[in-house]
This record gives structure tokens, sequence and C-alpha cells, in this order.
């Protein structure tokens, strides 16, 4: 995707977000790549005429309401936008795709199964935006933005600001010529069959090369949209019958969105993906060669969102997103890599040897407590776990619920409605995993049985006891399932350490502990508090 530097006249920053160059320029107005303060690459729309109606206005919010409630893995939606400016925008999050005309052109009509996902994802799309009481308007190839076979409906909201700054001029029809249903092209009252039949057409584009009115002077394709069948000939057949069902000239015999996505196979897989970028990027390293390379792919911890991350070097740009004062755990290392696993950037291989040793000192206060109470330190660390998976679980379903639908206010009573829920089916995965827990715990007590036939675990039970809390917590956590719980714990170890003499501090307060506790443990019998008495029995 071409991007080009800002021109002397353009503005560096509209609200919040600050432009790194031109994306475009059409109709409606210019396009700019920007990053906004929360580090994220969005387009900034600067529509070309204000919005001078009252009513106008008003319209225009109402429906800039709905489209930020729209999530979804097709849809390229709106994060920002302010109709009062002096000039007026819409932000929508940026994606680092190619346009479906331009890629036809250059690559040939999809088939087989590009073709099929194309059509899925974009009945997805429009499931998704009529579900939220929303029409596009405007679907067309050059409002699909494809990226690694995904397409991405771009351009929301901007079909009703035309329509909306159109009151100020007279003779404008709002839309794509080509693509327009035949109502539209009447001047009939817009309905969800529009998209439909939108649809339809740049299906069928992407599958025969060729538009389906053909070519020409708008008004000669207008005329055919209104009264000649489209040329659909060299479409598969799996997808000519809904096509033809989608471009009925009465909008009346059109099947809904959600039918084209049943019948397509249902909702789409994809994830969402966005492009962080750090918000002191230097813009001159954006524009060299290609614009937006190198790109790296990872998955974010949020599920059903893939990041695609600008992997360009802290040192170069200025750190990410941070005040040159602030110190960084992540300063040791140039280039920041990534883990796929978990999603998160990898600290510096001294940062990551200082972790390491900080996990290792609390895994051994862990293992002395054990010798001292075991059944207190025991029965507080698979708490502590249940505890973790919960927080996890109820922070996954609230960062899905806020992808697919934005922030709400009632988010938070949502998760504190749900935390006991989460809290009990964490419970029981725990519970569920302890025969095999402690089978795997029984392991290392037969090996030195093997090896040492005379030992006997019953003569000092707390040695066995912290043997096996200690194997079935690391194989606990090690569980696929638990993934995010190693992310809470690694952010706690790094939000307990911000620098070097923090983490010092930290883990000499952890070994210290555990060196009182061994000598405790050494010193005294172990309380068993509260099986006390059944022992005694």
């Amino acid at each position: 995707m071409p991007l080009t530097p800002l021109r002397a006249y353009d503005p560096v920053s509209i609200g919040p977000h600050r432009l790194l160059g031109r994306l475009g320029q059409g109709g409606m107005g210019t396009v700019f790549l920007g990053v906004s303060p929360d580090e994220r690459a969005v387009a900034v729309k600067i529509l070309r005429d204000s919005v001078a109606d009252v009513v106008a206005r008003q319209r225009f919010r109402h429906e800039l309401d709905a489209l930020r409630r729209v999530r979804g893995p097709h849809v390229v939606e709106v994060l920002d936008a302010d109709v009062d400016a002096d000039l007026p925008y819409l932000v929508t999050r940026f994606v680092p795709g190619e346009r479906l005309d331009e890629l036809v052109t250059a690559r040939g009509p999809l088939t087989g199964d590009a073709l099929h996902e194309l059509a899925r994802g974009l009945a997805d799309a429009l499931a998704t935006l009529h579900g939220a009481g929303v029409v596009h308007r405007d679907l067309t190839p050059g409002n699909v933005l494809v990226l690694d076979g995904s397409p991405q409906v771009i351009d929301l909201g901007l079909a009703t600001a035309a329509d909306v700054t159109a009151l100020t001029r007279s003779g404008l029809l709002v839309g794509t010529p080509g693509y327009l249903a035949p109502e539209q092209v009447s001047g009939l009252p817009v309905t969800p069959a529009v998209d439909v039949h939108a649809w339809g057409a740049t299906v069928a584009l992407a599958g025969t090369g060729r538009p389906p009115y053909g070519t020409g002077r708008p008004e000669v394709v207008l005329y055919r949209i209104v009264h000649e069948s489209p040329d659909l000939e060299g479409l598969p057949h799996e997808l000519l019958t809904l096509i033809e069902a989608a471009m009925r000239p009465d909008a009346r015999y059109r099947p809904s969105a959600t039918d084209l996505l049943r019948e397509l196979g249902g909702a789409s897989r994809a994830e969402t993906s966005a492009l962080h970028l750090p918000r002191d990027v230097d813009a001159t390293a954006l524009l060299a060669g290609d614009g937006l390379q190198p790109l790296r792919t990872a998955v974010l911890d949020v599920p059903g969102v893939r990041q695609v991350a600008y992997a360009g070097s802290p040192r170069e740009h200025g750190g990410y997103g941070r005040s040159p004062d602030e110190e960084s755990p992540y300063d040791q290392d140039p280039l920041v890599p990534w883990d796929e696993e978990d999603c998160r950037p990898v600290p510096s291989p001294g940062r990551s040897a200082q972790l390491l040793a900080t996990g290792t000192a609390a895994l051994a206060v862990v293992v002395t407590g054990t010798l001292v109470a075991p059944v207190v330190t025991a029965t507080t660390a698979f708490a502590a776990v249940v505890l973790l998976r919960a927080a996890g679980r109820s922070s996954d379903r609230l960062a899905l619920r806020r992808e697919r639908r934005g922030d709400r206010r009632r988010d938070p009573v949502v998760a504190a409605l749900g935390a006991p829920w989460h809290l009990l089916a964490s419970l029981l995965d725990t519970l569920v995993s302890l025969p095999l827990l402690a089978a795997v715990a029984a392991v290392p007590a037969g090996l030195v049985w093997l090896l040492d036939p005379t030992f006997n675990g019953l003569e000092r039970p707390e040695l066995t006891a912290a043997t096996a809390t200690t194997v079935a917590l690391v194989s606990c956590l090690s569980r696929r399932g638990h993934r995010r719980t190693r992310q809470v714990l690694r952010r706690a170890l790094v939000t307990a350490t911000p620098s070097a003499a923090a983490g010092v501090a930290v883990l000499s307060a952890l070994l210290a502990s555990a060196v009182l506790l061994l000598a405790a443990a050494e010193g005294a019998a172990p309380t068993w508090w509260p099986l006390d008495g059944l022992r005694r029995r």
C-alpha cells in the first residue's frame, strides 16, 4: 500500500492522532496513516465538506454511535470521529492489505477456496453490520482490503457522511456506479438489501475479473443496473445461485446477509488484525521502501485478535511510546522479539535471567514452606492457581466482549457478575486434574525408591509432601490451559521488578525467606494443621 509524505499544508495531527503520511485522496477527502495514543495504526479520513445542517449532524452522530459498537473479524471498525471539527474526520483501524480490485487486476480472478472464503468473509461482515442496525451502502471491491486471504470491509460510515454532506450540494449520487442496487439508482429508501446486492456484484468481479454491469460512462452503467441482467458467466455453480439471488432487481426477494452466511458455511473463523506502531515512530522509516516494512505477525493474548507489529528498533525510533526519561524493562535489547505462545514482547537475555531467578526463588519459598507447614502451603499455592486462572478467564471474556461490541459502561458489572462462575469453573478444572497431577508427582518418589530401597518416605512425610507439591504445581502451570495464568505471573514479576535494583531486592527477600523457612524446618517438626488430629489417630 503506497504511503507518501505529508504535504506542506497537511495537518500533522487530527484530534489525538498523529499523522505519518498520505495513503490516498478521493472524492470524499484525504486518507492519512496515523498512530493513536494507544499505539494503534489508524486510517484517518479527513472529510472534504463540513456538515452544516443540524439535523444531518445529529443523524450522522447517531449512526457513528452504532458504528463504534460494531466489531467483527472482517469489519474495519470506526474508532473515532468528529463531525463538528473544523476538519470533520473519521478514524478507523488500519489494515495493511491489498484492495480487492487491484488484487484481481494484478493476479486475475479468484478461484476455489480463495473465492469461497472471500464470499464468506464479506457475508460475515454484512451480517455483523446489519445485526448492529448499520447499512454500509457502498460495498465495492475498492472498499475491500485483502490481508492473508481474509477480506476486510472498510469505509464504514463514509457513505453516510457523503449522504449528509450532500445536503449542501445537489446532483450527488451516493455510492459507486456499477455496485449500486436498482433501488439506490431509482432513489428509493435504502435497506440492508442494497448491501446484499453489492455483495453479489463484488463477489462476481472477484470470480470473473469483470464488473457485472460492464464499464463505460456512469449513466450507461446505471441504466444497465436498472434495466439489464448482470454478467455472471464464468462463476462456479455453487456460488452462481447465491449471487443470482443476491442481485435480484426486487429487493424483497433477495436473501439476507445471515442467509448468505449460513449457505456459505457459517461464521468465519478469521481473526481481527491490528497494526501496532510506536506513537513516536520515525515517519521517514515508514516511508522508506514500500512504506510499511518490515512487518511481523504475532498473536495477541486476546482471543480472536491478531496483531501485526512494526519491527523497528526502539533505539532508532526513540522507544515504544515512552518518554526519554522513563525506564523500560526491555532497554537492553534494541529489537524486542515476540513470544509466539504468550504474545508479549520477550525480555532481553539479561532480563529473562533475572525473571527466571526470581521465579525460581519464589518456587523455593513454596518448597521450604511446605517443609514447615505442608497442608497450609500446598492449599495456598493451589488456591492461588485457581484464583489466577479465574482472573485470566474473566479477563479473556471481557476482552473478547469489548472486541466484538466495543467498550460499554456495564462491562465492569458484567465482569463482576461472571466472576463466581469463572472461579467455579477454574476450581472444577483444577480438581479434575488433581488425579493426573498426583500421578505425575508420584514419579519422583518412585524413582527415589528405586535408587535407594532403604528410603522410607513415611519417616519424613514433609519431604514427600514438598516434592509432590512442587512437581504438581510445575506440571499444573505447564498445561496449555494455564497459558493465561503464566502470563499473569510473568506480568506480576515484571511489575514487582521494574528495575535491576528492584529485581535484586525482590530476589534477596525471596531467598532470605526460603533460608529462614529451611532453618525452621530443620529446627522443629512440621505442623500438619489442620490435619494434626487425624495424624494422631
